[in-house]
């Protein structure tokens, strides 16, 4: 299946699945208070809190070595990877029971949460490792009927708890539980039905893991830290109720993370077999035409977004379009990234994230701290968009050598076109 053909199941699948989310939002926004929206926010981010340590740069290994594979490679891959989340969920729950009231000081959530969260980052794992091994089989049309049946339940109970139950923030958060657990279980009949599952150990698939996944572990860290920074500094300072718009504004500008995932999930695998072609060229040019697609997206979502507030969202949560534009921005320089760490995975030089996450993490914190009593909690928008600033520009450090030698080639590519074109 062609690129472009892969690319747009993956973006009708995944547009089909956040459109259902987005015309639930007046239903959340009416039923929920400001508070438990930012509960709410609180509780997805802090999942994603665990999950370098879930995955350990599983899916990326996979990815990675997929096209080597045998079937038997397959199953002792997958039979190895399976026990680093169970030890890690016993790791986990053992931290919560040691720290769980000062967790519970720190984020605001009662330690029946954190045990939730850490069933949750389980159970998401094998939800994600699922998704993985259907994008490397080229399986685009399967994985977005699964990811918007995904989507329907979870909405679909949400709905029923927060409405008919009177479950508040409780009704969301078990509607993703659940949602989540059924997908894992999913993952898992898969598993059991392609004879993936067998008692094969493998201290070489260990070692693997392990070399190019650790170094994953304060990349996933820098991540979380761009994506929650700013929730966290402005849930501690402000509470769970400034929380809830600043949320919801973010939600808006994860569209663009939205098409970002769509794009970036049939792009490495053809990124790795381009390159092994010799061929960069067709890299470039697709990297250049995202680019120039995702600058247009954010113009729209930002002249269409008080539209849609206006009409259907309430009026407590207006506020959000306060900072919507600065957090389209750094989604903007995130979206970039993420095209260069795919030449850190496919060079395998994930030992750089050793130094460069830290270093990113730093200063992500520190550009938040700042700006706590000087500026209003709009700004905090700003930060985050300097954050993920930072963060492209030192991944553009790192790989500037191959950025001029990729301009260098679509300058050409361009000139012979131009040429062509006058020819003709």
């Amino acid at each position: 299946m062609s690129f472009y053909k892969a690319f747009g199941i993956y973006t009708i699948c995944g547009f089909l699945a956040k459109s259902i989310s987005f015309l639930l939002l007046p239903f959340f926004t009416h039923y929920l208070s400001q508070a438990d929206y930012g509960v709410i926010t609180i509780f997805s981010n802090s999942v994603y809190f665990i999950a370098p340590l879930m995955n350990m740069g599983i899916g990326e290994t996979f990815t990675v070595e997929y096209s080597k594979f045998t079937q038997t490679d397959v199953s002792s891959f997958i039979s190895t990877s399976l026990l680093i989340p169970l030890v890690v969920l016993c790791g986990v729950a053992l931290g919560v029971s040691f720290l769980g009231g000062f967790i519970q000081n720190l984020t605001g959530l009662r330690i029946s949460l954190q045990y939730l969260i850490c069933l949750f980052g389980f159970s998401n794992f094998f939800g994600e490792y699922l998704f993985t091994i259907l994008r490397n089989k080229n399986k685009p049309l399967l994985f977005g009927l699964i990811a918007i049946a995904k989507t329907v339940i979870e909405l679909g109970l949400a709905v029923y708890f927060i409405r008919y139950c009177g479950d508040g923030y409780m009704g969301r958060v078990k509607s993703m539980f659940v949602a989540t657990v059924i997908t894992g279980g999913l993952c898992l009949c898969y598993f059991l039905s392609k004879g993936f599952l067998k008692p094969a150990f493998s201290k070489q698939w260990v070692r693997i893991i392990l070399k190019r996944g650790l170094p994953t572990i304060p990349f996933f860290f820098m991540i979380f830290t761009l994506n929650n920074a700013d929730n966290y500094t402005v849930n501690y300072y402000y509470g769970s109720a400034k929380v809830g718009p600043y949320g919801l504004a973010f939600q808006v500008a994860l569209l663009i993370n939205f098409v970002t995932t769509s794009f970036i999930t049939p792009f490495y695998p053809f990124m790795y077999e381009s390159l092994n072609k010799g061929d960069m060229v067709k890299v470039i040019i697709l990297i250049v035409r995202y680019s120039i697609f995702i600058v247009g997206l954010i113009f729209l979502i930002g002249c269409i977004a008080p539209i849609v507030f206006d009409y259907f969202i309430g009026n407590k949560f207006h506020e959000a379009l306060k900072y919507l534009w600065w957090l389209l921005t750094g989604q903007f320089f995130y979206s970039l990234y993420l095209v260069l760490a795919g030449f850190i995975f496919y060079k395998k030089h994930n030992n750089i994230y050793y130094y460069f996450s830290p270093l990113i993490i730093l200063l992500t914190l520190l550009i938040n701290y700042s700006f706590i009593g000087v500026l209003r909690i709009q700004q905090f928008g700003l930060a985050s968009a300097l954050a993920y600033f930072l963060c492209f520009v030192g991944a553009t450090t790192i790989y500037y050598k191959q950025i001029f030698r990729g301009v260098g080639l679509y300058t050409e590519w361009l000139k012979s076109k131009i040429n062509i074109t006058l020819k003709r």
